[in-house]
């Protein structure tokens, strides 16, 4: 079972290298984060992109991509399908977003000819690691489904514990958060919460133990849950936490990060392949980190 990310980064070695298509390359920290990649054997990129603008990305940040093989496609638009159509032929083994607008890359990430559809929601699956938790965690969606309803809440469970499988965790503890353990009917997440839970235990969401309403508290500590007196199996040792909406994930998520020193990494999970995509404002640490996870859970 992988509990950080320096097991993540030796599972990637151990599986890898694979094939990623980024596209948009011409991105300094994306190309930074690929050569570390590379150098550690996890992955061989194939760049999509304005070659000049990757030539001169890759100067800026002193990479060396003259064995590097790169596709000249100048529109954004056409160079995202293009990416995302080598990932479907087998050509590339998961796909990775480089300087291009987020609708732009997912456009063609759901097109219907080339894109990577499975029927399934998708959702963004953030792992998470800090010095306050006793193991790496996913946190799920703070960057894709808005504010989601009950059927969708399904399709994110299903894609964290699909990622969670990826890294040798047989059943994952799925913590439902909201700002209280008790369903409150002014509060909307915690119903869903509390019908999730039950098609949990019913058996309508496999692989996984889940339990909520939970508040935050709750999820991650055994001695708060002791205090408040609440039995769950999975308090204290939550695996997974989703939000009830987007700006809560996102918010949590950076807040770890940046004021809780949290080591970090996302993909969007529920295509047919990996699909990483970052922040424009995330580290060549993270970035790699997050090529791994793409590796992981190929």
């Amino acid at each position: 079972m992988i509990k950080s990310f320096a097991d993540l980064m030796t599972e990637a070695k151990a599986r890898g290298p694979k094939k990623v298509a980024v596209a948009v390359a011409q991105d300094e920290v994306v190309l930074e984060a690929l050569d570390m990649a590379r150098k550690e054997k996890i992955a061989t990129p194939l760049l999509f992109g304005d070659k000049q603008a990757i030539e001169e990305a890759a100067a800026k940040a002193k990479v060396d991509i003259s064995k590097w093989d790169v596709t000249d496609i100048r529109d954004m638009a056409e160079c995202s399908k293009a990416a995302v159509a080598a990932v479907k032929s087998g050509k590339a083994d998961f796909l990775m977003k480089g300087l291009v607008a987020t609708s732009t890359f997912l456009k063609a990430v759901l097109d219907k000819e080339v894109g990577l559809r499975t029927g399934r929601l998708l959702s963004h699956v953030a792992v998470m690691e800090m010095p306050g938790y006793h193991k790496a965690f996913f946190l799920t969606d703070g960057g894709m489904c808005v504010k989601p309803d009950l059927a969708a809440k399904m399709d994110i469970v299903g894609n964290a514990v699909d990622v969670a499988h990826k890294m040798g965790i047989e059943r994952p503890k799925v913590a439902l958060l909201a700002a209280v353990e008790v369903v409150n009917l002014e509060m909307p997440e915690t119903v869903d919460a509390a019908e999730l839970s039950k098609m949990a235990d019913r058996g309508q969401l496999k692989g996984c133990v889940v339990d909520g309403p939970l508040a935050l508290d709750l999820a991650v500590s055994a001695e708060a849950a002791q205090h408040k007196r609440v039995k769950s199996p999975v308090a204290g040792d939550a695996d997974i936490l989703v939000m009830p909406e987007i700006a809560a994930g996102n918010i949590l998520a950076k807040g770890l990060i940046y004021m809780g020193g949290a080591k970090a990494a996302g993909l969007i999970a529920g295509a047919a392949r990996p699909v990483v995509m970052l922040s424009r404002s995330d580290s060549k640490e993270q970035k790699l980190n997050s090529i791994a996870l793409g590796v992981v859970s190929c």
